[in-house]
């Protein structure tokens, strides 16, 4: 049979309530593999113990440390159809974003979850799973990046947001749309992705930091992120990329040291662009030497810096990628 390895991290579709109701984790991965009989009838498993934890406890030396163990196990088994990896959902874009930059194999790495746990009689986690390995043996998933499937969607790590607590249909890639869909067990693709830019696995990440912009905002607020020895400043702004004009002078001042600013949108769907020529508008913010991140969201900028930045890469390179929203256009 095919063979797909699951790396367990935790997360909602490892845990149950304990005595108190409260939701912990509880499961392993050799357990959730278990529960589903049809799994292992329809794949050969080979299942990594990575971590049992909720994914606001993973931050982005767990992601680094986790591309490793996916490089490493592609490059270990050249007949590994897949790598399946169950996460968390407050961070799983987080994840499956670092590791669509790290991760240059054309194989699939597909992240699932699930928002209701394995006490819940309609928990999501078990057809969410059973999805994933529908989309890992298929064999036109091959270079289209890392997926996530839930809620019968497959969506780009690089597109899809997380916009509610609790649904279970929480994860949507807005205007651009799913990759494709699950339907009576058919894996049907609607279009393709857009190639993220291919970093590699880092060994070292920069300090990035983010601060999310509102009204009446002091610029001294900043400053401080300077002084707490940050890399690069990532602002989250308004609309198309615009702030209160008490801030462009500090921000000029920390791009003045060689600190890199970059201006994405509190706006879930939508692109960046200097635009507006008014105090603080976007104009105003290029001007002092402000990058702007095109439609990648705030989050995945911060990493997509983390990365690049630990690798030394070339600020001028780095400015042109994310204007491009780091999509690869060569």
């Amino acid at each position: 049979m095919n063979k797909v390895l699951l790396i367990a991290t935790g997360g909602t579709i490892a845990m149950r309530k304990d005595e108190a109701g409260k939701v912990v984790p509880a499961v392993s991965g050799h357990e959730l593999i278990e529960s589903l009989p049809e799994l292992s009838q329809e794949s050969d498993w080979e299942i990594c113990e990575f971590s049992n934890v909720a994914s606001c406890n993973i931050d982005p030396q767990h992601m680094m440390t986790l591309a490793m163990e996916v490089e490493r196990r592609f490059l270990l088994d050249p007949v590994l159809k897949g790598i399946i990896i169950t996460h968390g959902t407050d961070t799983l874009e987080e994840t499956a974003y670092f590791l669509d930059v790290a991760i240059k194999d054309p194989r699939p790495v597909i992240l699932t979850a699930s928002q209701r746990d394995a006490s819940e009689s309609d928990s999501d986690g078990p057809r969410n799973l059973h999805n994933a390995l529908r989309i890992a043996l298929d064999p036109r998933a091959v270079n289209r990046g890392v997926l996530i499937a839930l809620n019968e969607e497959i969506n780009s790590a690089r597109d899809v947001r997380k916009l509610h607590t609790s649904h279970v249909d929480a994860f949507n890639s807005g205007d651009i749309g799913a990759l494709g869909s699950i339907d009576t067990g058919e894996v049907i693709w609607h279009r393709k992705p857009e190639h993220s830019v291919k970093l590699g696995v880092p060994k070292t990440l920069a300090n990035v930091s983010i601060c999310k912009a509102y009204t009446g905002m002091n610029g001294n607020i900043l400053l401080a992120f300077v002084h707490g020895g940050t890399e690069a400043l990532v602002i989250e702004a308004f609309g198309r990329g615009n702030l209160p004009p008490s801030l462009v002078e500090k921000i000029a001042e920390i791009i003045s040291c060689g600190i890199p600013v970059v201006i994405t949108s509190r706006c879930l769907f939508g692109r960046t662009a200097p635009v507006y020529g008014y105090p603080g508008g976007g104009a105003d913010l290029e001007r002092v030497g402000a990058w702007f991140a095109a439609d990648l969201s705030t989050e995945k900028v911060r990493l997509f810096l983390s990365i690049a930045l630990g690798q030394g890469m070339d600020k001028r390179e780095l400015r042109r990628m994310l204007a491009n929203g780091a999509v690869n256009i060569s």
